[in-house]
């Protein structure tokens, strides 16, 4: 019925109308925005989870940043230690040039130090944003400090628990430093090097020692007639412990056909006379022999020689052979013949009597035993085991009456040497710049083939080497260093800066695909927070136009229905 008081149709249209419009506000707000969650009120939990989410971006991205920053840090230092590489390349080939015969080494001097130079210039250079992680300032040598960390961001981390956090990438500047302010770096000597330790380093010192022995020209052919006769005293093992023996010997005919079987009395050749020697030796329990051939050959009838040593059985602890007090009658020569034996050949081969076994070596230059370098050797003395024997910084001091481990001239080392090897009775002496190893004959007397012998070897240290030198006091004129050690030194130095260029690269690959992640990351998340709150804009789109079509009806319905009490006051108008 129609009702002048109640409108029901306008009442229902304008309910739609209403709810349509807020309808249509959000979706035109959907539609200009692009966001279907833009306050909490339209969906508390995505709001709150999607502005974390774009919290969490924009840190990504700062991140992102800084690892940009980081990466050009690294690449800066990459480039640098490619450098200095190339420089000490350069430098190991003009010190093989500096060690060729003729080559005139101030001139290669010249080009080195340039070198140096340059790779120092190179080191100083390389600074990105401040920084530069070739150089540092830390007061001691890099070998006694502490790790020197310089940290680079690498990711953004939100845990389970809901924590957040950026991670860090460290490098140690130990590692990659050139040159530091108290020593230490890649071009820098290092601390606790012993060098060759005086030239102590390679030794291998075996002595060696025997009978003593004479060498002498024979003179002959000589006749003894029945009344001549050669007399002489031969003494056997005589020696600075000890006078030996000696022996009043003759030689006539009787004595020369009796050892030859002749009945001539001619000493024809050399070996008639060692023969003849041989018999007077053991007629009379005499501890020599003609026989010898440690340098002559040996008995031989074309041999003009004859060579005669003690067989070391006298008893007495020297070792030595002597003739002396010649007295000759033979018709036809002189008072003073007696076939050669009475001079002897004098050379550094033929004649040696009391031989102990020494060993040398040449003292090279001072070095310093630090509270870390200790130095380990063998060495035996006779026929005792061989022992190990440790130098370190107290046997240093204890020794030479210091306190700074300084070994300065040959005199120290031998010093030291001995003291730590006193128990075995090696004797140590030193003579300029010659260190000699011997048994100490307090204890070991006897002389020649029963001397004590002495082995020093198996040198080795800890540390086993140490960088002695910078690259900057490399100088091939001087004689501080031999170019050879120069060379292993600077291979050393290339070597380091070899892994330093490796850590450096290893870091920069990882920053690059720490970058690469943190930019896939951040789109992810820009993705994922679009999933939860951002507007269809298809359905938007669709949805707005029907809406806006059903306003349109629901306002024509309002028409309509507003139209019926219209009719109605026209009837009482009537």
């Amino acid at each position: 019925m129609t009702s002048i008081l109640t409108n029901s149709g306008a009442t229902s249209a304008l309910r739609t109308l209403r709810v349509l419009g807020a309808q249509l506000t959000t979706s035109q707000n959907e539609a200009s925005s692009g966001l279907r969650v833009a306050k909490a009120a339209d969906s508390a939990a995505y709001w709150s989870i999607s502005t974390t989410m774009r919290s969490d971006v924009k840190a990504i991205s700062a991140v992102g940043d800084a690892i940009q920053i980081a990466a050009a840090k690294t690449d800066t230092a990459y480039s640098a230690t490619s450098s200095i590489i190339d420089v000490l390349t350069e430098f190991k080939a003009k010190l093989v040039a500096a060690n060729e015969p003729g080559v005139d080494r101030s001139k290669v001097q010249d080009e080195l130090r340039q070198l140096s130079a340059q790779a120092e210039a190179i080191a100083k250079s390389a600074s990105f944003n401040g920084q530069n992680w070739l150089i540092t300032d830390a007061p001691t040598h890099l070998m006694v400090t502490p790790d020197i960390k310089a940290s680079v961001a690498s990711a953004f981390v939100r845990s389970a628990d809901g924590s957040v956090s950026v991670d860090q990438s460290d490098v140690n500047l130990k590692n990659t430093s050139m040159l530091n302010l108290g020593g230490g770096g890649i071009l820098q000597k290092e601390i606790g090097g012993l060098g060759d330790i005086g030239g102590f380093r390679n030794t291998n010192a075996n002595s060696v020692a025997h009978e003593g022995h004479e060498t002498h020209i024979f003179t002959g052919p000589v006749t003894f007639g029945a009344s001549d006769s050669l007399n002489f005293d031969l003494t056997v093992d005589s020696g600075i412990h000890s006078a030996g023996t000696t022996y009043s010997l003759t030689i006539d005919k009787s004595v020369v056909d009796a050892a030859l079987g002749t009945t001539d009395g001619v000493v024809r050749r050399a070996d008639d006379l060692r023969t003849i020697l041989n018999k007077l030796f053991s007629g009379n329990a005499i501890g020599a022999s003609a026989n010898e051939s440690l340098f002559s050959g040996g008995p031989s009838p074309t041999s003009n020689t004859v060579e005669i040593g003690s067989l070391e059985t006298s008893g007495h602890p020297g070792s030595s052979i002597a003739f002396s007090n010649f007295s000759s009658a033979i018709a036809g020569h002189p008072a003073s013949y007696a076939m050669g034996l009475e001079s002897a050949v004098v050379d550094n081969v033929s004649n040696h009597d009391n031989m102990y076994p020494t060993a040398n070596i040449d003292y090279t230059k001072p070095f310093t035993v630090s509270d870390t370098a200790e130095i380990f050797f063998d060495a035996q003395v006779g026929s005792s085991g061989v022992q190990s024997f440790t130098i370190n910084r107290a046997a240093v001091d204890s020794a030479l009456g210091t306190t700074d481990g300084y070994v300065g001239s040959a005199a120290d080392l031998a010093t030291v040497i001995q003291a730590v090897t006193t128990a075995i009775g090696l004797s140590v002496t030193a003579a300029g710049s010659k260190i000699t190893f011997a048994a100490d004959q307090a204890i070991y007397p006897d002389a020649g083939n029963r001397a004590a012998r002495v082995m020093v070897g198996n040198v080795h240290t800890t540390p086993k080497w140490t960088l002695d030198f910078d690259l900057s006091e490399v100088d091939v004129t001087s004689n501080d260093f031999t170019v050879g050690e120069y060379l292993t030194g600077v291979e050393y130095m290339l070597q380091r800066s070899i892994t330093s260029g490796s850590i450096l690269g290893s870091l920069s690959k990882r920053l690059d695909m720490q970058a690469s992640s943190a930019s896939s990351l951040e789109d992810s998340l820009t993705s994922g927070i679009g999933r939860l709150i951002d507007a269809d804009m298809e359905t938007t789109s669709a949805k707005l136009a029907a809406l806006q079509t059903q306003k349109a009806l629901a306002t024509q319905s309002l028409s309509i229905a507003n139209r019926a009490p219209q009719s109605l006051l026209q009837l009482f108008e009537a």
